[in-house]
This record gives structure tokens, sequence and C-alpha cells, in this order.
């Protein structure tokens, strides 16, 4: 690949320098880190396989300047990943290189004293033999880190101590010494010396800037075993509650075998991938909190099996040195370096347990930028929350017995399983193909291939696995380097380095599309016939009527006065008839308006009377009462006609009279 090491630097330098000026404060360091890992991906990895094109580099730059300032739960997961990676290591290795570090700083001065030559006439009271044997009982305090060779007290007890074990007749043979020697007896005398003060402080005739560090030791190691704990108490519970709302997301097609979400109208696929994302964050904060665990409470062992030894050695020196004068030499000097290496011991425990303090600080303040989803209580609606040893119940006999006809197929127990050879953390192998950390079920078995064991999380998954596992490892591959911050969460680093060349591992089969033949009895009319009386098929009259309808848009309409305006009514009265049917309506009923009350008389001119109000009586829209006949009396009519001077004419036929 044509990106090296000097490149990748230089792609980084570019990417943070991009990130500030965006606003978003990375480290270069980590930016190398997200680099290597986004280069797995041969979507990225081609880009450079052969020579480096600007355009290319431009638009990985682009996408790793993405990546940082959206600052997702992924990446929060990458930056615990990248601080745990450079600052924890194996507990010895710890120790091993903060030993380094202390020899680093003192090195200016052993080669001062290593270089040291006061001359041969110099005598017992000469200046520069006073000024190494200075700088030897400085450097003794600083590598023993008993106290701060600045103080007065402190420097006084350290050449006390020292002369009582090394003369000036001596320094003036260790002057002469050749340089590896040299270098021996200062080591010798570092255990020494450190080991008089260490017996004088317990004595209680010194010891000035020398902390209890037996006291201290147990009384932080405990701490941090109780803050690890209950971190690990509110880890779990956050792992328990995302892993219910997602254990049932994830189903398999019977008949192709993919893997994929089950996604619904409430939840969809992108609401599942961001609780993904954050139960893997969990994951890999409850791995390194179990990890810092661990090795606390291992220390805590040893730093009580120190304290005693510290115990045992100054009871052993007191007993040498009481009631005595003299001591021999080969007797005492022993005891006391035998006294500093335990003390040395403690003085490592405590920096490993101040280490572990600060990472699990450090981790915690990772955490506090995770904001839960609003819709995780809604995915918890009607679910139990669970453990992991809860959801291994639900396990039927006879699902375990079919599982035994498998090929590959292992049986698991307390004694035959090793973390080691369980691969994806134990996860489920299938569950993993779409992101989902859903742990596997122990007492289904495992399914091994090539040495290495397969946990599923149900009798469905486990039995499709043991078909064809290659397929489903591939694709959890595939997923990983997609999603880097998978990979060293699930320790697959170099399975997917091995095919970071090859572009498509698996290829998805498609559902084959059923076809069959029936016969469908159908109506003839389904649908009620309508003729449009306007249809037309002709073209051109579409387009007439399409002139006809622009141009009457443009008319305007007014009203004209004609001779025949004046036949009107002289009552106006609105009604609306009986129906026998009724349409969009739930009672049978009519709908009748109801008459004015009031009429004005004369307001269209009409001449007589004037204008003045007429009541109205209401009408209910009772049929009109046809006409009634009048008799009247002929005789009566002819009386009264005879009365009057007027010639009248006697109706025979009766009158009509409307009422």
């Amino acid at each position: 690949m044509a990106c090296n090491e000097n490149i990748i630097k230089n792609i980084a330098n570019e990417v943070t320098r991009n990130c500030q000026a965006n606003g978003v404060l990375v480290e270069e360091d980590f930016v190398t880190y997200l680099i290597e890992l986004l280069l797995l991906n041969p979507k990225y990895g081609k880009l450079f396989a052969k020579t480096i094109k600007r355009d290319n580099l431009e638009y990985f730059v682009n996408e790793c300047v993405a990546m940082l300032t959206k600052a997702d739960t992924a990446i929060l997961t990458l930056k615990m990943q990248y601080n745990m990676l450079t600052n924890y290591d194996k507990l010895q290795t710890l120790i091993d290189t903060h030993l380094e570090s202390i020899d680093k700083c003192l090195r200016p001065l052993v080669h001062e004293i290593m270089e040291e030559d006061p001359g041969p006439e110099g005598g017992p009271e000469d200046a520069d033999y006073k000024k190494l044997f200075r700088k030897i009982s400085i450097y003794i305090i600083l590598a023993s880190g008993l106290g701060n060779p600045s103080g007065i007290i402190t420097l006084k007890e350290g050449l006390a101590a020292l002369e009582s074990v090394f003369s000036i007749e001596d320094l003036k043979v260790f002057v002469a010494l050749p340089g590896f020697e040299k270098m021996n007896q200062l080591n010798d005398l570092v255990q020494i010396v450190s080991g008089v003060r260490l017996f004088n402080r317990d004595c209680k005739k010194g010891g000035d800037g020398i902390p209890d560090l037996p006291f201290n030791l147990l009384e932080a190691g405990n701490a941090c075993v109780s803050s690890l704990s209950n971190s690990l108490i509110t880890i779990m519970q956050k792992v328990n509650t995302l892993t219910t709302a997602i254990q049932d997301s994830v189903d398999i097609q019977d008949e192709t075998g993919n893997v994929y979400i089950v996604a619904t109208p409430e939840f969809t696929v992108e609401d599942y991938n961001q609780v993904y994302s954050l139960l893997a964050f969990y994951r890999q904060y409850e791995v390194y909190t179990r990890k810092l665990l661990t090795d606390v409470q291992v220390l805590v062992q040893s730093a009580t099996q120190c304290v005693e030894r510290v115990r045992k050695v100054l009871a052993e020196l007191h007993s040498c040195v009481k009631y005595k004068a003299a001591v021999p030499v080969d007797t005492v000097y022993p005891l006391f370096k035998k006294l500093w290496q335990v003390w040395r011991d403690m003085q490592n425990i405590m920096y490993l347990v101040s280490t572990v303090n600060r990472l699990n600080t450090a981790l915690g303040a990772t955490h506090d930028l995770i904001k839960m989803p609003s819709l995780l209580e809604r995915m918890l609606i009607g679910k139990k929350v669970l453990s992991d040893q809860e959801r291994m119940t639900n396990l039927k006999v006879e699902e375990k017995l079919s599982l035994g006809s498998l090929k590959n197929y292992v049986t698991c127990s307390s004694y035959n399983v090793r973390d080691k050879d369980v691969q994806f953390l134990g996860f489920c192998a299938i569950s993993l193909a779409v992101g989902a950390l859903i742990p596997s079920n122990i007492k289904l078995g495992h399914i091994r291939l090539q040495g290495k064991r397969y946990g599923l999380c149900n009798f469905k998954m486990a039995k499709r696995f043991g078909k064809t596992p290659e397929r489903y490892i591939k694709e959890v591959l595939d997923y990983a380097r997609n999603n880097p911050h998978l990979i060293n969460l699930l320790n697959i680093a170099d399975d997917v380095e091995r095919v970071k060349d090859i572009s498509v591992l698996v290829t998805k089969p498609i559902p084959k599309i059923k076809v069959s033949d029936k016969d469908i009895q159908t109506e003839t009319h389904p649908m009620d016939s309508y003729i449009e009386k306007n249809y037309t098929s002709d073209l051109w009259e579409w387009k007439r009527r399409a002139c006809q309808w622009a141009n009457i848009v443009n008319c305007r309409t007014h009203s004209t006065q004609t001779i025949y305006s004046h036949l009107r009514s002289e009552i106006q009265c609105q009604t609306v008839d009986m129906r026998d049917k009724e349409l969009q309506t739930k009672k049978e009923s009519g709908i009748n308006t109801i008459t004015k009350n009031v009429f004005l008389w004369g307001l269209r001119g009409r001449l007589g009377a004037g204008q003045h109000v007429m009541p109205l009586e209401e009408m209910f829209h009772s049929e009109k009462e046809k006409a009634k006949t009048l008799e009247i009396c002929q005789d009566k009519v002819q009386g009264e006609m005879s009365t009057s001077n007027t010639k009248t004419t006697a109706f025979k036929e009766p009158t009509l009279i409307f009422e």
C-alpha cells in the first residue's frame, strides 16, 4: 500500500487542521488511530493502493473531518479505545515503563557522577569530594522516591544515611572504579541507604518526607475497587436496558438466510442503529471497567502481602540490631536491601493504582458526554429488563437435543470453555451481522470452526449458523470494517486486516419471486356504468372548447332592465317540500325553511293604502285547503233585492269564496 507511516502522519496533520478550522479540537495521535482503522476498509484503502492522487486524498480527508466534527457515539467509543490503548498495558509493562522514565530523568545526574574526578591529591576535606558526595546523596533520594532533596531536613537525613554506609575513603575508591562497576555500586548504595532511611523512620529517628505507604496503599486500593464496582453496576444497568430494548429487533429470513432489522412504523432502522451504537459504547465501557477492576483486585492482594512482608523484614531488623553496639555488614545489609525491595514493590503498586484511578476518571468523563435517546423508553414498553444470565433460562430441552445433530456442534460448560476460544467476545455471531450486540446463550452450546468457537442467542439462529458459518463470519467482518469502533471491541483486528483487499466479502442472495397459476372469479361489472355526456374523442373539439373557455374568462357579466322586469310576485316564500327519502342524513325528516313573520306592504311602489307592516302567520307546510262552495238561500237573496231600489240580478249558480 502506498500509505506508509509518514503519509498517514501528514494526512492526520491535515485532518487536524481542518477540524480546528471547524471549531473541533482533536489530538493528532487519535486521528492517526482513526485513519489506520479506516484504511482497513477497501472503500478507503483502495484510494491509496498504488499512487496517491489529490482528489482521492481530499475525499478521504473530508470523510475523516465529517466523522470527527459529527462526534457521534461511535467516535466517543473510538476515543475510549484510544485512551486505553495508549495509557494502559500489562501491569509489568507499565511498571517497566515507569521505572525507565525515572531512569531517563535521572540520567544527566548519573552522567555527572560517573564523569566526576576530583583528583588523587584531594584530601578528606576537599570540596570536590564533598560536592560529589552530595550529588550521590541527591541521586539516591530521587531514585528511591523517599522525599524531596530540595528540603533541608530530607537532604541531611540522606547525607547521614549515606555516611553511615559509605565514607569518604570509599568515595575515593569509587572514583577510581570503571564505569560499569560505578553503576553497580551506585545501585547497591540506593538499596542500602534507602533501607537505612526506612529503618530509621520505623525507629522514629527520621523519615521526613517519607509517606506512610503501607496504610495509604491499602486505603487507595480499596477506594479504587469501590469506585470501579459502582461504575460497573451503573454500566450493567444501562447495558441490560439497551439489550432488552433490541433483543427482538433482529431476525433471519427462512428462504435466503439474510439477517435484517425488524423495522416498524414506530421504530425505523435508523432508530435501532442509534441504539446499537450506544450499546457498543457501553459494552466497551464494561470491558475496560472489568479489566481495571480485575487488575486492581490483584493489586490489592499484592499490596496486602507487601505490607505483611514489610512488617516481617522490620521485625528481623529490630531483632538483629537490638541490644548490639555493632552489627556485621554481611548480616544487616541484605536486610536493608530486602526492606527496600519490598518498599519498591509497594511504590510500583501505588503507581499502578493511581494509573487505574486516573483512567477510570477519564472513562467517566467520556461517559458524561453520552445522552440517552428519548425513544428508549418507548422501546421498553411491555418488556421486562433482563440480565445476561436471566436470558439463558428460556431454553427448551428439545431444542438443545436438536442442535446436537449439527455439524461441529459442541456443548459448553465451565470446564471446557476458555474465553480466548470464544470469538466476537461471546456475542451472537448472526446478530453482529447488523451490529446488534446481543449476548449468546451458553446453554445452547457453540459452533466450532477452525479451532474457534462461535455463540448464538437462540435456537433458530444457531441452526442456521451451523449450516453456513463462513458466510455469517464474513458478514460480521464486513460490518465491522464499515464501523471501525467494533474492530477492537470484538478483537478482530487481525481478521479484518486479512480481508482488507477484498471489496465484496459476501453476496446476499435475493429472494425468489413466487409464481402460481390460480383462477380468480371477478364481478362482470364491479363498477356502475357512467356515460359522460360532454365526452369527445376529437382533439380539435377539445381545442375549440379550450378557446371558448379562455374567451369566457375575459368576458364581463352585467344586468339589463327589460320590459318584463316589473313582472314580480308580491310575496316570495322559499319552501322545501317533504321528501320521501333523504340523502346523507341519519334521520327521516324533511327540511323546510321558516318564512318571515312580517311583510312590508308597498315596497315595490304599489298604489293605495301606503306602506305598512303586515303580520304573517307561520306556515307549517300543510297541504293547501281546497276551495269551498258557499250556498246562499235564494229566498233570502230575493228578499234583500226587493228592498233595494237598484236593479240586480240574482245568482242561480253558487259562488266560490276563497279563504
